[in-house]
């Protein structure tokens, strides 16, 4: 980048800083994977929930 200008996120390091924080926030960064960790057993927290089903 010219004279290391990140438009909206400003010059030197402080902008830089700021735009890879919102690039890997965006489209993911080594330490997003566990903000988004999910239930394997997708029962929402209720572990028996598939074996009530009657169907």
């Amino acid at each position: 980048m010219k004279d290391f200008d990140f438009g909206y996120f400003g010059t030197g390091d402080e902008g830089y800083a700021q735009y890879m924080t919102a690039f890997d926030r965006n489209f993911g960064g080594e330490d997003t994977d566990s903000a988004f960790a999910s239930d394997d057993d997708g029962a929402c927290g209720d572990a028996d929930a598939e074996d009530d089903d009657p169907f």
